[in-house]
This record gives C-alpha cells, sequence and structure tokens, in this order.
C-alpha cells in the first residue's frame, strides 16, 4: 500500500522515527506492507504551530482525527496534515454581530469558530481556516441568520445559522445573493469551467435547496477536447451538476440521469497518481471522490470508453 503525505503548512517528516524530508503541497511517499503500523510526524517550519504525530493503522483509516483529510483508493492512500493548531492558544476575536436576538462572536483559540447566544442558549461551531473573517445579518424568506463569510487564498465560504443557533448553510461560494430566497454562485476549477448556481427557500430556521444549475464557461466546446482529456471533463460535468449529454454517444443521450444514478454522488474528480498505474497498467481512469465523513473519502476509478469524440461506455476499472 503506498501512502502519500502532504501538508497545510511546510514541515520536516518523519516516518517511524526517522527523517524523510520535508513536505508540503509537495508530495512525500512509503510503501507501508500490509498489517504493518506507522508512526507519521509533522513538524512545521513555522515554530509558531505545534506538531502534529498519528499512527497508521487500520483503525486510522477508519476514523482520522479531525486534524487529517484521507482520501482512500484500492492501491494507496493520500495523508494530508490539513489542520495545525498553533502555540498561542489564548482568545483572539475576528468578528462580532447581533443578529436579531442572537450574539455571535468569531474567534481563533487553536482554531477559528463561531459562539452563538441567544437567552440562555449557547452554541459553538468550527470555521473554516481563513485569513478574514466577516459576520452579519441576512434576512432569507423573512427568516433571520447569522452570516460570517471566511475568505482565503483559495476562496470563499459562505456560513449561515439559524435562530435556533444550528448551522443551516456552509458551502463555498465566490458570491451570494439574499432577499425571498438565497442564491450562491461558485465557479469550479475544472476543465469545463463550470459556474455552479444554487437558490435556497427558508424553512422554519433551516434552508431547503430548491435548484441547482451549473453551465460551462462561454465558449467551451466539448467537442473539441483532446479524447484523453474527455473523461475527466465528463465526470466533472456530472460532479458539478451539468447536463453530461454532449459528452455522450447519441445511444446514452437519453441515459444521462441512469449514468449519475450509477456513479452515485461523488463531490470531484482526482487524476490517479502514479501507483493507480503501476497497480492497473496504461488506462486513461478517472478518480471519483466520494465523501464518508468530513475528513474522511474514498476515491473510486472509472473508465469512460471514448471513440469519435463521445463517450460510448462507462465502466468501473476491474
Amino acid at each position: 500500500m503506498r501512502i502519500h503525505f502532504t501538508s497545510a503548512l511546510p514541515c520536516a517528516l518523519k516516518l517511524g522515527g526517522a527523517p524523510a524530508g520535508y513536505c508540503g503541497e509537495t508530495e512525500k511517499f512509503i510503501d507501508l506492507p500490509p498489517g504493518e503500523r506507522l508512526l507519521a510526524e509533522f513538524m512545521p517550519a513555522d515554530g509558531n504551530f505545534l506538531p502534529l504525530a498519528f499512527v497508521l493503522d487500520d483503525a486510522f483509516f477508519a476514523r482520522p482525527p479531525d486534524c487529517c483529510d484521507v482520501y482512500r483508493y484500492d492501491c494507496g492512500a493520500d495523508v494530508r496534515a490539513a489542520r495545525f493548531t498553533p502555540r498561542d492558544a489564548g482568545i483572539r476575536p475576528r468578528a462580532q454581530v447581533r443578529a436579531g436576538g442572537i450574539l455571535a462572536t468569531v474567534y481563533e483559540s487553536g482554531g477559528a469558530q463561531i459562539a452563538l447566544e441567544r437567552g440562555g442558549a449557547f452554541e459553538l461551531h468550527p470555521l473554516p481556516r481563513a485569513e478574514t473573517y466577516e459576520a452579519g445579518e441576512e434576512r432569507i424568506g423573512g427568516e433571520t441568520f447569522v452570516r460570517v463569510t471566511a475568505a482565503g487564498p483559495r476562496g470563499r465560504t459562505l456560513c449561515l445559522y439559524g435562530e435556533d443557533l444550528a448551522c443551516a448553510l456552509c458551502e463555498e461560494a465566490d458570491s451570494y445573493t439574499a432577499g425571498d430566497t438565497l442564491e450562491t454562485v461558485k465557479t469550479r476549477a475544472d476543465i469545463a469551467g463550470h459556474t455552479v448556481r444554487r437558490v435556497y427557500r427558508a424553512e422554519g430556521k433551516t434552508l431547503a435547496l430548491l435548484s441547482r444549475t451549473a453551465l460551462p464557461r462561454a465558449g467551451f466546446d466539448a467537442a473539441k477536447l483532446n479524447e484523453k482529456l474527455l473523461p475527466f471533463a465528463f465526470f466533472q460535468a456530472i460532479a458539478a451538476g451539468a447536463d453530461p449529454a454532449p459528452y455522450l454517444a447519441e445511444r446514452l443521450r437519453g441515459r444521462s440521469a441512469m449514468l449519475a444514478e450509477y456513479l452515485g454522488d461523488f463531490e470531484d474528480v482526482a487524476v490517479p497518481k502514479e501507483v493507480f498505474y503501476l497497480a492497473h497498467g496504461p488506462v486513461n481512469a478517472a478518480g471519483l471522490v466520494y465523501r464518508r465523513a468530513p475528513n474522511l473519502f474514498d476515491v473510486r476509478f472509472f473508465l469512460a470508453d471514448c471513440a469519435e469524440g463521445k463517450v460510448q461506455n462507462v465502466r468501473p476499472v476491474p
């Protein structure tokens, strides 16, 4: 089993107690024999953050600690040290707002959180790590929500909390508009540059999804894609919620919904690592990413057989 390591911060990496070099966005890997356990240690180059350490074994891959993101697949796994704790564990206020009868305070103490108070009720919710936080009030369909936008190098996240102090929505959004309904807009970093629009309706203290549309960027033409890229663009269109019909052969065009149901609820498409080709040979497969828990993902590999610039068949990698 080949395990790839990355880190949200530049780190010195130790595996089994031995130095294994430095990692960050640049990967390191190790081949771990079946049944063996391995101690992995990440020591940030920035001394203002505490190290992370954990033992890789069956229990780790079934339920990884909150500090990691783990992607499992048939011939390996990706382990990302994603969340580090500052050595200074003091409280740093970032934003505060009163929305309706709720007092909301955004602060950092080892990680970003929002504290919500109303009467005698009190709730805490984690927030995504970001460079800036803004808090305010949103009125959606006559209901009041606390709004927090968290912005960083990788984009913006919109978080909304209802009058019951529960999280009603937390999703990446480039922009949004609120009124009778809530509309969020996000442009995905995929081959077709899909822009995804979601519309939500307030139902009491929650938000219900009314519709989702996804359109490729202006001028994009699936027929002009290199055939090696076609399977990835096809799977990305389904992940975005777009109509995959432009990618399909004539006999499959009426089966778009059936194909989406067959593939299941995946949220991203990954290019296989080199270990996949060592295990399966030179096949043009795509990895579909399925979320199993907030920080745990399964990657399943599929082939999209192509001919004459269209997808003729979809099947799992044997």
